[in-house]
């Protein structure tokens, strides 16, 4: 019995050493493979990385390309309303206005009439030094926002306070979508230029003075 599993012993060691061998080859033949193939997702991930940056510089150009077409100037023609030099009448003469991103049609139409007028008979009762903030348009109604010098700059009377005002209100409702104009001191609401006109409440188209 000892004889044969002496005999038998050298022949199992024999088979597990050929076995191991070959587990061996296999595992240095899956770790040669993977050297030879890296990570795909790596080397796609740096794909997707690159391209993403790609994509975004470009949306970045488009957007750009968009904000500088937004600062062209286009004309627009209007009728603005001045005196005329008897104080009886507002005369409508025509004018062109630069529009851009800083002047809206409303800003621009107010900017005009307040420039006074180059014609012969017609004149202002807006002071010089009267300063426009801003006009803002919401649901029919103008604001006109002014300085204060619209007012401490004033030195006509109850006539003179009715056709600056008108000037102003008939000029802006020539735009059919303004019904209305509401005058702003530095942002405040006003009762009255000089006493004489209720300013408390947007005015009207004044139709009553125009020629």
């Amino acid at each position: 019995m000892l004889n044969k599993m002496k005999k038998i012993l050298p022949l199992f060691m024999i088979s597990l050493l050929l076995l191991c061998a070959g587990c061996d080859k296999q595992d240095i033949s899956n770790m040669e493979n993977k050297g030879n193939n890296p990570p795909a997702s790596s080397t796609e991930n740096d794909s997707n990385v690159k391209n993403n940056k790609s994509i975004s510089t470009s949306d970045q150009s488009n957007s750009n390309g968009q904000n500088n077409q937004s600062g062209q100037v286009t004309e627009m023609k209007i009728k603005v309303y001045y005196p005329d030099e008897n104080g009886m009448n507002l005369v409508g003469v025509d004018r062109t206005i630069k529009l851009d991103d800083k002047n809206d049609k409303y800003t621009a139409a107010v900017k005009a009439v307040m420039i006074p007028p180059t014609e012969k008979k017609l004149t202002s009762v807006i002071p010089e030094k009267a300063t426009l903030i801003e006009v803002k348009f919401m649901d029919g109604t103008a604001f006109v926002n002014l300085d204060k010098n619209i007012k401490d700059g004033f030195a006509g009377g109850s006539t003179g306070e009715e056709f600056l005002i008108g000037s102003i209100v008939n000029t802006l409702t020539e735009f059919e979508e303004v019904k209305e104009v509401q005058f702003l001191i530095n942002g405040q609401a006003v009762e009255t230029l000089s006493g004489h006109m209720d300013l408390t409440e947007p005015i009207a188209r004044m139709n009553d003075l125009i020629k």
